[in-house]
């Protein structure tokens, strides 16, 4: 009898020790799965449905280029995952484990694509970009301060990896850059990038992710709509504005190409959140 009670209490104690591990499990599970799924859904938003038609890629020439730019888009996400850990730390500062595993991992990368015959003059500008993104992203977040260009800045640099795969695209077909396209789709991987920060606003305030308008809304509170509104319509004019330099017959295709990718996300701007801190800093 007294071994059965003993038993008796111990099952509540295993059954809490299973549900935490179940539970950690879960979380180890989900965070093995989130990196290829959104290394998935870019190369998907980005290649297939912006650059390879964007080119007039052929299927066999869509085909030999998907599988190297969705591992690349892979391996960017990893290095994400390095600058997340050490978003509380100064990288230039501390020069910290961090620090050097993303300068191996930069070296490592860089070799990786030139193996690959991958790797050309955009491809490495925009590497370079991708480090400047990393490195001021970690300024701002362990800092805790943030003005107006520093906000404009992280969402310029920040679709480097976007633009990376664009780049790799006219490497592997031993094709020359596109100087022409490549500045006209800048303004819509801002766009993008900033529309997919407005769908995801109340997601990165609760998470303590780096959100441009969160910055905005800490920036100018109840005025962050209207002042991120004017953001998105003077890149919008940018796009526009190197859209008229293409051929007539060429405006229409790529302007469906490029609204699509970026209208859906940036038609609906939240409301601010009520703990905002209003009109810190203007530029």
């Amino acid at each position: 009898m007294a071994t059965h009670a003993i038993r008796a209490k111990e099952l509540p104690r295993e059954r809490a020790l299973v549900e935490t591990t179940a539970r950690t499990l879960g979380r180890h599970l989900k965070g093995a799965w989130e990196v290829p799924s959104k290394a998935a859904r870019i190369f998907k938003d980005y290649a297939v449905d912006l650059y390879f038609p964007a080119n007039r890629l052929s299927v066999p020439q869509r085909l030999r280029c998907s599988i190297p730019l969705l591992l690349v888009e892979y391996l960017v996400y990893r290095v994400d995952s390095v600058a997340e850990r050490a978003k509380d730390v100064d990288l230039d500062a501390a020069r910290n484990d961090d620090y050097d595993k993303l300068h191996r991992y930069k070296a490592r990368f860089e070799s990786l694509l030139r193996r690959a015959h991958a790797h050309n003059a955009v491809v490495a500008r925009e590497i370079e970009n991708g480090e400047r993104y990393v490195r001021l992203e970690n300024k701002v977040t362990s800092s805790r301060t943030v003005d107006h260009a520093d906000v404009l800045r992280l969402a310029e640099l920040r679709p480097s990896d976007v633009r990376l795969l664009h780049g790799m695209t006219f490497a592997l077909l031993g094709r020359p850059g596109d100087p022409a396209l490549l500045k006209l789709l800048w303004p819509v991987e801002v766009l993008a990038d900033i529309g997919n920060d407005l769908s995801h606003y109340h997601q990165d305030v609760a998470s303590g992710q780096f959100n441009t308008y969160a910055a905005f809304v800490k920036l100018y509170g109840a005025a962050a709509p209207e002042r991120i509104r004017a953001e998105i319509a003077r890149y919008e004019r940018m796009f526009l504005d190197e859209l008229a330099g293409f051929p007539r017959g060429r405006q229409a295709e790529l302007r469906a190409l490029a609204t699509r990718r970026y209208r859906p996300l940036t038609a609906v701007v939240p409301d601010a959140l009520p703990a905002a801190r209003p009109h810190a800093e203007r530029p």
